[in-house]
């Protein structure tokens, strides 16, 4: 009893001392103390100087304390220590850390500060010795316990990697060995979940980001609101591959649920925009090589949305058009993947290509006519169109497409298969082509510059694909939101005022004319008429052979 007694006033002596520390305004190494609350997300203004982020944490329940800080373009780094050690520190624009709690632990202190002036967002997410600790068993990075998702980005894909995660134990208890066997309380139990939640398009605003983050604040949320890209076990690789969508904020969660207790934690989610953002106010998200491909996208854009419209008018110019698409493809496809030349010299190297190759296939039809071979490239165009938006549906996320043989052979089929199949009927696979892909194209740089998703879809389907080795392992999951479905809308719409258009053209004509090199000759070929006035010698000959 005297026991219980002593222990009951060391606590109520340690609550006593804890409580005068925190009704001071400052803490006693100077920095400014800002108090939070256990519950949601708060607004903090960061600069270089450091701040003390202060949660009161009495209740005997929590084990441990998940404290987060998001910016949207600057660095923010946290730690446990006014020092800022690296082995209890982390930076970045999404950083959190684990704090595990003592039985005497009233409040708990987070030191922050920012590489710049910037608005970030605060919270801690109390968790009880049944949850999983997220983090816990980090073998990799510097941290002991590190509930950060790490995240990098290249051209093509985003990289994401987090430590595994431990079983809770009791506030003040010991944690379980990160190495103990596979029992009914080892780490080996605990399974993952991956998400990703995607922000409003082309909105690259602090307030958009914050929003966002409240959406996915807890585990029942991000199941809701997230797009699952994959499950994980406790044996599984905790590194994965995502597809890069520039100017588009993605906001990467893990989940990971201890089955004995039915229970489940957060880590820290992790935001990126696959870009760099620039040094103004407000920031603007830049990549490399945008200007180029935008200029030359939109160029194509505006001559595909003229070849939607009238391409089985003008035959000449819907064939430039298909085969400057089919040279600069392959063009920038090879040159991706055997060369390091940088985005610029790639577009402007794919654009020359493709005036070569499209000049090409409009000389033949002006010499040759050859309406079949033609006809089946734009035909190939449009099958490979149609491979690529089945190759972006969660199909691809199976374990056999991964394989770049089988791939690789089931785009070619699906290319193949529309041209083979419609090659009795040219006139109408001719207009369905110029149709589709005319305004495909056109669609796609209107979407550029409105940071949506469907520009994605061949991008991700072929080119990344091709270039980029390790693509093969990415997960694709692609954003649908109300601007993507207002530009398929479009892509309809065009579709279908394009095939309208170019029977109304041609409904007076023959399916396929004769190319303009026999009508010339032909012309040239018929002779003149006669009249009273025709001179007596003609082209060198007599009257009588006329």
């Amino acid at each position: 009893m005297k026991w219980h007694r002593a222990l009951l006033f060391l606590r109520l002596l340690a609550t006593f001392a804890a409580n005068r520390l925190y009704a001071h305004e400052t803490a006693p190494d100077n920095a400014p103390v800002t108090n939070m609350p256990i519950s949601g997300s708060s607004i903090v203004t960061l600069n270089a100087t450091t701040v003390r982020l202060r949660w009161r944490a009495a209740d005997p329940l929590l084990a441990g304390l998940l404290v987060q800080l998001h910016t949207l373009a600057e660095t923010v780094t946290v730690s446990t220590s006014p020092t800022f050690p690296p082995d209890s520190s982390y930076s970045g624009t999404s950083a959190g850390l684990w704090v595990a709690l003592s039985p005497f632990d009233i409040h708990v202190n987070v030191y922050a500060r920012a590489s710049g002036v910037t608005n970030a967002s605060v919270s801690a997410t109390g968790y009880t010795g049944e949850d999983p600790v997220p983090g816990a068993c980090n073998l990799e990075f510097r941290m002991e316990n590190d509930p950060n998702v790490h995240l990098r980005f290249s051209e093509f894909e985003t990289v994401m990697e987090f430590a595994p995660a431990n079983v809770g134990v009791a506030r003040g208890e010991d944690p379980l060995s990160c190495d103990a066997g596979q029992g009914s309380r080892s780490r080996w139990q605990l399974t993952y979940e991956v998400y990703q939640y995607f922000l409003p398009e082309g909105d690259l605003s602090e307030g958009a980001l914050f929003d966002g983050l409240k959406v996915v604040d807890s585990v029942e949320a991000v199941r809701r609101h997230g797009s699952k890209m994959s499950s994980l076990s406790s044996s599984s690789k905790t590194k994965l591959f995502g597809h890069a969508f520039p100017g588009l904020g993605v906001i990467h969660v893990v989940v990971v649920s201890d089955p004995s207790f039915n229970t489940s934690s957060l880590y820290v989610p992790a935001v990126t925009y696959s870009c760099n953002f620039s040094s103004v106010v407000p920031p603007t998200c830049h990549t490399q090589g945008e200007i180029f491909s935008l200029v030359f996208l939109t160029l194509l854009g505006t001559y595909g949305l003229f070849v939607c419209f009238t391409g089985h008018r003008f035959l000449e110019a819907e064939y430039f058009f298909f085969g400057f698409l089919i040279s600069s493809f392959l063009c920038i496809l090879l040159m991706g993947r055997y060369s390091a030349q940088s985005i610029q010299l790639c577009v402007l190297y794919s654009a020359v290509a493709g005036w070569w190759g499209g000049f090409l296939c409009a000389l033949c039809r002006w010499r040759f006519g050859i309406p079949l071979l033609l006809t089946s490239l734009a035909g190939l165009v449009l099958g490979t169109l149609l491979a690529a938006v089945v190759m972006v549906t969660p199909v691809v996320n199976t374990e056999p497409l991964r394989n770049d043989l089988l791939y690789w052979v089931c785009v070619a089929t699906g290319a193949l298969v529309l041209p083979v199949l419609m090659l009795s009927c040219t006139r109408a696979l001719n207009m369905a082509a110029s149709a589709i892909v005319g305004s495909y194209v056109a669609v796609v740089a209107l979407g550029l510059y409105l940071h949506a998703a469907l520009p994605h879809v061949i991008s991700s389907a072929l080119l990344r694909r091709a270039v980029s080795p390790s693509y093969r392992q990415a997960l694709l999951v692609l954003p649908f939101q109300i601007l993507d479905g207002l530009l398929i809308v479009l892509w309809g719409a065009l579709m279908v005022c394009g095939l309208l258009s170019q029977w109304r053209l041609t409904r007076d004509r023959p399916h396929f004319p004769q190319c303009p090199y026999q009508e010339r000759r032909q012309h040239c070929g018929q002779p003149r008429p006669v009249d009273e006035r025709s001179p007596l010698l003609f082209d060198g000959q007599d009257f009588g052979s006329q």
